[in-house]
């Protein structure tokens, strides 16, 4: 079901149906375009017009953020759970390592793309990591460095290039990967690197991992705070409208 917060289209599903939808996707194959949303991205799509395209033209938006679940909640969608970017896109490789997908990632820095990649083919062995090419090449590089990855016909790509920047990158080239899945993945390549930790489980399952980054990631905190306070405001009177 897709309904909409703050003017933004979010897809309410279980985990289950979620994860049926990507592995569909990877076995037949089709291009999926997932976005997962948080609340600094409702926020900063209200000026970002690219960045609202490519949240309009997602074939799945899921509810990253605890604000985000809190809000459906507001507008009487009570059985609204959050859905991590970093669990799905797990969850997708486990399904491409099984049918020996091809892989290939774009963005964050050289250093920790290099270990995020070794270990993920550690884990995943019967993946193959057909491109891994960092973020720093200059945004004039973009449409080459999509048609150099459309070469290599990847079934998943994950893009790290932080929000807006991936999503934005996604829509901006998406037609020249008809059979692959998209998603932007942000700061999981600094977690699948080993650099950066995910939240004990007992703060996950708390749906307090936002507070553990802020504490973690300070530079993370700025962003979080220029935007949460609104979020939360702006649902409230929308829902008290």
């Amino acid at each position: 079901m897709r309904t909409k917060i703050l003017k933004q289209p979010i897809d309410v599903y279980t985990k289950e149906e979620v994860q049926y939808i990507v592995k569909a996707a990877l076995a037949e194959p089709k291009q999926l375009r997932i976005v997962t949303l948080n609340p600094e991205m409702v926020i900063t799509a209200f000026n970002n017009f690219e960045l609202q395209a490519a949240i309009n033209n997602a074939d799945l938006i899921v509810p990253d953020g605890t604000g985000i679940v809190w809000a459906l909640k507001k507008e009487g969608i009570s059985d609204a759970k959050r859905i991590p970017g970093i669990e799905l896109t797990e969850v997708m490789l486990d399904s491409g390592n099984k049918l020996g997908k091809k892989v290939a990632i774009f963005g964050s820095n050289k250093d920790t793309l290099k270990k995020a990649t070794y270990n993920l083919s550690k884990k995943y062995p019967d993946i193959n990591f057909v491109k891994a090419i960092d973020g720093y090449q200059g945004k004039e590089k973009d449409t080459e460095i999509a048609i150099e990855i459309s070469k290599e016909n990847p079934d998943i790509i994950l893009v790290a290039l932080g929000t807006p920047n991936q999503e934005v990158w996604i829509n901006k080239h998406y037609k020249l990967f008809p059979k692959s899945i998209l998603i932007g993945v942000g700061g999981s390549i600094d977690i699948f690197s080993g650099e950066k930790k995910r939240a004990p489980l007992w703060i996950r399952e708390n749906n307090l991992e936002w507070v553990y980054r802020m504490i973690t990631e300070p530079k993370r905190t700025i962003r979080i705070l220029s935007s949460l306070p609104v979020f939360i405001l702006k649902t409230l009177m929308k829902t008290n409208n």
